[in-house]
């Protein structure tokens, strides 16, 4: 029986050159097992910067390409009130913007404001646009294509829908007012753009009318109304 420390039968036998190839076989064993341990941390770490690059190719493609349109629509703080030739004929010019937040094209076909005080409210529909609120020079309006990640603004002209009603505004104070796109968006990918693609949020603003001359606007000068003054532009509807 070999003590503890002693050279094997085995070992005193070898040779120093056998020794040394002995120790140099270990080492290489264990160099090699490192090795593989390395290599198999060095290809999970591969395959995690691998994956987390697909994901942000992904979400780039996303937001670049293929995002749904996503629309809304601002106000600036100078409107105008007027009447037409009909005493009943009362008007809006506000001017507009529409916001596109996706990717690809939206278009706005139609765009409607109703306008309230003291528990009435009045239906207004965008039928013509002007140049720099010059209300002489009407336009048509037109749908408002806006492309991806971009915005279209106009004049709106926003006429009642139904003359047989009085007019809603007589006299100077503060009113309501809602903003709501009708919209065509482009589903080319079917029921996941119809699942994913949400209604554009309405609008809805607090106007405020310091001064109305009945007379002056009866003679075609317009009322100037402020949207800022108390500004409820960044509030949705529920």
């Amino acid at each position: 029986m070999t003590a503890p420390g002693q050279p094997t039968e085995e070992g005193k036998g070898a040779t120093p050159r056998q020794r040394i190839l002995a120790v140099i076989s270990v080492a290489a064993v264990s160099v090699v097992s490192r090795l593989r341990r390395y290599t198999a941390v060095l290809k999970r770490a591969a395959l995690s910067i691998s994956l987390v690059s697909l994901a942000f190719s992904a979400i780039s493609l996303y937001e670049t390409v293929l995002k749904q349109p996503s629309l809304q629509i601002l106000a600036g703080c100078n409107w105008e009130y007027g009447r037409g030739p009909g005493s009943y004929d009362e008007f809006f010019v506000v001017p507009v913007t529409v916001t596109n937040h996706g990717a690809r094209p939206g278009t706005v076909l139609t765009i409607e404001l109703t306008v309230s005080k003291g528990g009435q409210s009045k239906p207004f529909a965008a039928r013509f646009t002007v140049e720099n609120l010059d209300d002489k020079r009407r336009q048509l309006f037109a749908p408002l294509a806006v492309s991806g990640h971009d915005s279209a603004t106009a004049s709106a002209v926003f006429t009642q829908r139904h003359l047989t009603t009085p007019p809603l505004v007589g006299e100077d104070g503060r009113f309501r007012a809602w903003l709501k796109l009708t919209t065509a968006l482009d589903t080319s990918y079917g029921v996941i753009d119809r699942m994913l693609t949400a209604p554009p949020p309405e609008a809805r603003f607090e106007i405020h009318l310091a001064e109305f001359d009945i007379a002056a606007v009866l003679n075609g000068t317009n009322a100037g109304l402020d949207a800022c003054d108390s500004a409820l532009q960044s509030e949705h509807l529920p």
